[in-house]
């Protein structure tokens, strides 16, 4: 008789505990990735590659524009875009990392 009650309630507190995250914080960050005007006249694939070379992130951007990222993996990243510099930065979960691609410096 009392297996029933305890066991909802055992349901009811780990999904409370799920949804607050019981004080864990979240283990990514942001980054805003702009590309130099300088670059060719057409869009870029930016790709954010996390420490392990696993890829976290990928949008869309012509030169001029800036992309942000949402849900980066903290520590070291490495972003790219076809022929333009590869960048690596550390990305924390205090503030936007911001980094700009560029043809040259490479």
């Amino acid at each position: 008789m009392l297996r029933r009650p305890l066991l909802a309630l055992a349901v009811v507190v780990l999904g409370a505990v799920s949804l607050t995250g019981c004080g864990a914080h979240d283990s990514t960050g942001q980054i805003a990735v702009t590309v130099s005007r300088d670059a060719a006249d057409r869009p870029y694939e930016v790709k954010v590659f996390a420490a392990t070379g696993k890829l976290s992130e990928h949008q869309r951007v012509f030169p001029g524009g800036t992309a942000d990222f949402a849900g980066v993996p903290l520590g070291d990243v490495t972003v790219r875009a076809g022929d333009l510099c590869p960048v690596r930065t550390t990305v924390s979960g205090e503030d936007v990392a911001r980094v700009t691609l560029t043809t040259t410096g490479c």
